[in-house]
């Protein structure tokens, strides 16, 4: 389970790298102003092609929102559970050092959780290359949590007393079924990136198409379910193919 949001996370900044590589509007240009909303029709294939930069700005403002939006709902509920397993009368059920660490580590997250969800990207580094690592960063914060959980959910490792106690905790307090939730959302978040880079492929155009024919070959192999890919897979997949791809030009 875990692994999977590991790989999500290459994936995103492999985006960045794709991104870098395409064409950037003249520095004259807000984002805002290349922002084109879903639904917005174009009139003649001119304008089509006149609005790939606002496409492209589009593409990486609905991906970092969604993710930055999953990850905040990660880390309300972990700060949450955390804190309801910290006022447990179970975790002072043993008096050692051992399960003092326990709680330290648990004290910890809850700060560094709270900081992320209030922290603020700066106006003047608000492009698309920081509002990514500042999500990721949300992300290194998260891994704290889910180590604690990781090694404690083994089924494999035998667990000391103390690590028994903040399982049971754990479990008692909704881990269980934040991770049903949590993988949810995440299916949900990268079939969200397949809809959003198939809205950002119509607007591409056929010159760039041209330039990207493997890129596009993925694509329509991925359209023709000759890759063997469900949408949620192909989303977690999806970019490192375009890293390849883009890597080539």
């Amino acid at each position: 389970m875990f692994k999977k949001f590991a790989l999500l996370t290459l994936a995103l900044l492999l985006l960045i790298q794709f991104t870098a590589g395409l064409p950037r509007p003249s520095s004259s240009e807000s984002e805002e102003d290349n922002i084109i909303p879903h639904g917005t029709s174009t009139t003649t294939p001119s304008t089509l092609e006149s609005a790939t930069p606002s496409g492209r700005k589009q593409f990486e403002a609905n991906i970092y929102k969604s993710f930055e939006n999953f990850l905040d709902f990660r880390l309300e509920r972990t700060n949450k559970i955390a804190q309801d397993v910290l006022a447990d009368p179970l975790m002072n059920s043993i008096n050692s050092k051992a399960m003092e660490e326990e709680k330290n580590v648990l004290r910890k997250y809850v700060k560094d959780s709270k900081e992320a969800l209030i922290a603020v990207l700066p106006a003047d580094k608000n492009d698309y290359h920081n509002r990514f690592f500042f999500a990721i960063g949300k992300d290194f914060v998260l891994e704290i949590f889910n180590s604690f959980n990781r090694r404690r959910a083994s089924k494999t490792e035998d667990l000391s007393p103390e690590q028994r106690v903040s399982w049971n905790a754990l479990k008692k307090h909704g881990v269980l079924e934040y991770n049903e939730e949590m993988e949810k959302r995440a299916k949900e978040f990268t079939c969200q990136i397949v809809d959003e880079f198939d809205y950002y492929m119509k607007a591409l155009p056929s010159a760039e198409k041209e330039k990207k024919k493997e890129m596009v070959e993925v694509w329509n192999l991925y359209k023709k379910n000759e890759l063997g890919l469900d949408k949620a897979e192909f989303g977690e997949r999806l970019f490192g193919e375009l890293f390849r791809y883009d890597s080539k030009v």
